[in-house]
């Protein structure tokens, strides 16, 4: 995210502020999800091509394209589209992460539900859908 955002302000890399990316709640997603990501020791991460959606989006340097700069330059490389949904879908902490973590990227990845819980019990899942 350093990099993408000195790109886009024409800065170095030891200086660049980050703004809205260096907020708590950025901060908490990237090392929530990576918590979660070391506890469910997932082998193989398969993303669908990102939707950034598209339009304006409002941030401190002001009214910017969605996708913003940053999201743009961090998903460099990566398949990306946007629907008919004026709204930024894909911040550049999303982004980063999804970069960061995917091993490939489908246009097709069908959800297939094969189980399903409720509550925070601990005994046997009583609800199954396959």
């Amino acid at each position: 995210m350093a990099e993408a955002e000195a790109k886009v302000h024409g800065e170095k890399l030891y200086d660049v502020h980050f703004h809205e990316v260096g907020a708590t709640d950025s901060i908490v997603d990237i090392v929530a999800f990576s918590i979660c990501l070391d506890y469910l020791k997932i082998d193989k991460i398969i993303s669908s091509y990102i939707n950034t959606g598209r339009g304006f989006v409002k941030c401190e340097h002001g009214i910017l394209p969605v996708p913003a700069p940053a999201t743009a330059e961090i998903l460099k490389g990566v398949p990306m589209y946007s629907d008919e949904r004026e709204l930024e879908l894909t911040t550049p902490t999303g982004a980063a992460i999804i970069k960061a973590v995917s091993d490939e990227f489908k246009m097709e990845c069908p959800i297939v539900i094969k189980s399903v819980g409720y509550g925070a019990g601990k005994g046997k899942q009583k609800n199954q859908m396959y």
